[in-house]
């Protein structure tokens, strides 16, 4: 078993509109353990995760309809909004950090989502960026 830290947090962080109609037992028992504080030991991990058909059936399956917070195991106060759609997974940076043109970034495939996590995680974990 691997005892290094994780790097990633996730957590449900809001509902934007009433959950589909044809949400199953199996993803509603993945939304009532994404409603607690779940952690990724990797960029990788998260992207993975974010990308199976786990995920894709409880979140990406229609219009976006809830919203997810990621943050740095270590430091709760840096996160990133996460809002899941069929099109896309979109991360929002309302922190501003620079990690995104616009602070915005429309993830459409896993090694793209693995690229734009390292980046943030980079810019806001680095000692010396302008978000510490």
């Amino acid at each position: 078993m691997d005892d290094s830290t994780p790097l990633f947090t996730m957590v449900k962080s809001q509902t934007i509109r009433e959950a589909p109609e044809s949400l199953s037992e199996k993803s509603q028992g993945l939304l009532d353990t994404l409603s607690m504080l779940c952690s990724f030991y990797s960029a990788e991990d998260l992207a993975s995760f974010l990308f199976s058909p786990m995920f894709t059936e409880l979140a990406r399956q229609e219009d976006a309809w809830l919203s997810f917070e990621i943050g740095l195991y270590v430091d709760h106060t840096k996160t990133l909004d996460l809002v899941p759609s069929k099109k896309e997974i979109l991360m929002a940076d309302s922190h501003s950090t620079g990690a995104f043109a616009g602070d915005l970034h429309q993830c459409v495939d896993e090694t793209d989502a693995v690229a734009q996590l390292n980046k943030w995680h980079s810019l806001v974990h680095s000692p010396g960026s302008r978000f510490e």
